[in-house]
């Protein structure tokens, strides 16, 4: 770096002007003289700096783009596969749905059927005991009759029996 320009004189003479004597004066100027001529920075090193700093930017830039596009393409790799995924399970779960569906329906039509066959033996029972019940009923009559018919018979030949 290039020193800075530094009026020594002006400086000595305004420290004396403020009351320094004069060896004073010229010790602190050029003791500040030497500490700001390493430490100051001049255009062309700041221009340096920046042109420095603006590659490592534009690299930096650069990276960040090609990582970003590597990231967008894995996430995009990654999206397609869940979906498809995705699609093949839900495909899966509307084939399970439609063997459930297929199943109740055969359920519900051997349950129909069931009932239908279940009402058709009831009604016959129903019909078999009613013609059990007819059957009984006229046998008990018959019998009755008998009865009823021994009884007078007998009766008759009791009075018969008894009559002089």
């Amino acid at each position: 770096m290039p020193a800075l320009a530094f009026d020594t004189y002006k400086a000595v003479k305004a420290l004396q002007a403020a009351g320094a004597d004069e060896p004073l004066a010229e010790a602190v100027v050029a003791t500040v003289g030497e500490a700001v001529s390493g430490n100051v920075a001049t255009k062309a090193d700041l221009a340096e700096v920046q042109a420095g700093l603006e590659a490592e930017i534009a690299t930096v830039k650069t990276e960040l783009k090609t990582e970003i596009a590597e990231v967008k393409a894995e996430l995009k790799t990654e999206i397609a596969e869940v979906k498809a995924e995705l699609k093949t399970e839900i495909a899966e779960v509307k084939t399970e749905i439609a063997a459930v569906k297929t199943e109740i329906a055969e359920v519900k039509t051997e349950l129909k059927t069931e009932i239908v066959t279940l009402r058709g033996d009831m009604l016959k029972s129903q019909q078999d005991m009613s013609n059990s019940i007819h059957g009984v009923y006229r046998l008990m009559v018959v019998a009755i009759l008998t009865i009823t018919s021994t009884i007078i018979g007998a009766a008759i030949a009791l009075v018969r029996y008894l009559a002089p």
